[in-house]
């Protein structure tokens, strides 16, 4: 089965159990209908949960799993990330791409010098940065046309432009 993650769990809301998930997706009307999911931190060690509700905020998505009923045993999840099965998933449109594809690829120059691999994808409400380790530190690259030139998923590898300043040598 092919799993694909859709959020984060990023915190607890309340005291009966409520997560606070960090959806991956623009819209987060779609996470309204899931019923099962499976949760861990990798898909390889992921978990099946069946979801008693899910309400769509602006930013966030309240989650209530089935057997978490209380804040110490939500605690316990914070920081998992949600996987559906390719059924139950929402094909990103032409130029857009899964998060999980994007972690792992190589950031390269058009020259093929390497930068750093992809260790995290934050986002924003304007955009999204891809987040990299070069010299030891993290860099934010602005997920935009302007600096992402191109992005070839098959080869794990993101082909950018950078600007004077974006990242320290």
């Amino acid at each position: 089965m092919n799993l694909y993650a859709v959020g984060k769990i990023v915190g607890c809301f309340g005291i009966k159990g409520y997560v606070k998930v960090q959806p991956f997706a623009r819209t987060n009307e779609r996470y309204q209908h899931l019923r099962e999911v499976m949760i861990g931190t990798s898909a390889e060690q992921s978990v099946a949960w069946m979801v008693d509700t899910a309400k769509a905020g602006r930013s966030h998505i309240l989650v209530k799993l089935r057997g978490v009923d209380d804040r110490s045993s939500a605690e316990k999840i914070v920081g998992s990330i949600i996987f559906v099965d390719e059924q139950a998933v929402e094909i990103p449109r032409h130029g857009s791409y899964f998060i999980h594809e994007i972690i792992g690829c190589r950031v390269c120059l058009a020259d093929g010098t390497q930068r750093g691999i992809v260790e995290d994808v934050y986002r924003s409400p304007a955009q999204s940065y891809e987040v990299f380790r070069y010299n030891g530190k993290l860099h934010m690259i602005p997920a935009v046309r302007e600096f992402v030139k191109n992005v070839d998923v098959p080869k794990k590898e993101i082909i950018v432009e950078l600007i004077e300043g974006l990242i320290e040598e």
